[in-house]
């Protein structure tokens, strides 16, 4: 990478609300938007030495960069891979979801995106929102009472909405879900950027984890506030500051313990990118926990703002990593899809 590029990247965020004051205006329709896409594959991870797979606990398998000339793909900061790694949703922070299909070589490694199909969400009882009210920053999937159920967590006003998931696989209808008094206290720009549905069949079954990307303005630390809902009573909890990183995802793997996507975007000290795991015996109410870190990428790699995370199983059962970043519908910014495979 260029130190042009790495330079302009440092100075993003310092444009993001530009960005976010040009992003593209939500539909008014409902129709879905026909979406084709270009994308530029990744011979390797870190940039220059296709020799390195492993980082951390993950073996990188593929990625790519995704452009297209329709106006509406950008801004994604939530992610969901079906089971299988054959399609993707996604949703952009501007309320806008994404589904596509995901091409895959002979080796089971992702090529590309197709089937592109763009949606507005649908709120329930509200008309044309505003960006500020559509700020919808993370994503999740679960069955409940047999019925596939999509979760979104919102930033700009702090909400969480849940809606079941129709034959297309798009979310429908979106309904809020009530938050406790003190979870509306998070920072308007700092908020639900992490919303994760409980295993089915574990402790945490039909519960819901929420993380604020960082603390209020008026905590005494900066250890990232948590809740655990849909029990009798909420739990809380915090996710630890370890360096000025910012949370910008969770999701539960398949072995039960809560992954927490990272991102950190400095002037001084540049893009980086980090996933910890937390078992989940230990989320419980008052705890702050920390976690192991399991990945750690710097502009050396190939990553950008990485907001998005889902962990799937293939069929032949290996536990798969994939991550997605929002570009700020910046031009110093990409949309960068990558897929690893978690090394248990």
């Amino acid at each position: 990478m260029t130190p042009l590029r790495r330079a302009a990247l440092a100075l993003a965020p310092v444009l993001v609300a530009v960005a976010t004051a040009a992003a593209v205006a939500r539909p008014a329709a409902a129709a879905d938007i026909a979406v084709p896409f270009a994308v530029h594959r990744f011979d390797a991870f870190r940039i220059g030495h296709p020799e390195m797979v492993r980082f951390g606990r993950l073996d990188f398998v593929g990625g790519f960069e995704v452009e297209s000339p329709a106006p509406e793909l950008g801004g994604l900061s939530g992610l969901v891979v079906d089971p299988g790694g054959g399609g993707l949703l996604s949703l952009s922070d501007d309320g806008l979801m994404l589904r596509a299909a995901i091409l895959r070589d002979d080796a089971g490694r992702p090529v590309g995106l197709a089937d592109g199909r763009i949606r507005p969400m649908d709120v329930a009882g509200e008309g044309r929102l505003s960006k500020w009210e559509v700020d919808s920053e993370s994503l999740d999937v679960t069955v409940r009472d047999g019925v596939p159920i999509a979760g979104v967590s919102f930033e700009g006003e702090p909400r969480m909405m849940v809606a079941p998931i129709g034959a297309d696989g798009f979310p429908g209808t979106l309904e809020n879900r009530p938050l406790p008094a003190d979870a509306r206290r998070v920072r308007n720009t700092k908020g639900f950027e992490s919303l994760a549905f409980g295993p089915v069949g574990s402790p945490l079954d039909g519960r819901t984890v929420l993380i604020a990307e960082r603390a209020p303005r008026d905590a005494v630390d900066d250890d990232r506030p948590g809740w655990i809902l849909g029990g009798p009573e909420p739990l809380r909890f915090h996710l630890k500051a370890v360096g000025a990183y910012d949370a910008t995802d969770a999701k539960f793997g398949p072995d039960g313990r809560l992954y927490v996507l990272e991102r950190l975007y400095t002037l001084s000290e540049g893009v980086r990118a980090r996933i910890r795991r937390i078992p989940m015996a230990d989320l419980v109410d008052g705890a702050v926990v920390d976690g192991e870190v399991v990945f750690e990428a710097s502009l050396a790699d190939q990553i950008d703002n990485m907001e998005g995370l889902s962990l799937w199983r293939t069929s032949a059962g290996e536990t798969r990593v994939s991550l997605i970043s929002d570009n700020n519908r910046s031009f110093l910014q990409r949309t960068v899809y990558l897929e690893f495979r978690l090394a248990e």
